[in-house]
């Protein structure tokens, strides 16, 4: 898990900001870095997103669910790949 202690208040405002466009919360994100640690971060969004969706589904089964937390997993293990820091969300 992320070290709150060691995040600098830009990175909580990321992450909090984040969970909010996760949760379909309205809020713009404008992410700057390379190319490979922006896909990696939309990647991570997007697979967090798509699995919140899912578990609010009406009729989604534990299979469907089940494949979109893989999918997140995936995306979560690249962002630490690339950025260094585990995704949390």
């Amino acid at each position: 898990m992320i070290n709150e202690l060691r995040l600098n208040l830009l990175g909580k405002v990321f992450f909090v900001a984040a969970a909010a466009w996760i949760v379909g919360k309205a809020c713009n994100l404008k992410i700057r870095g390379t190319n490979e640690e922006v896909q990696a971060v939309q990647n991570a969004l997007m697979s967090s997103r798509r699995f919140q969706d899912e578990l609010n589904r009406p009729g989604a089964s534990v299979d469907s669910v089940m494949e979109h937390l893989g999918l997140k997993h995936a995306s979560a293990r690249e962002f630490e790949r690339i950025l260094g820091v585990p995704w949390p969300l």
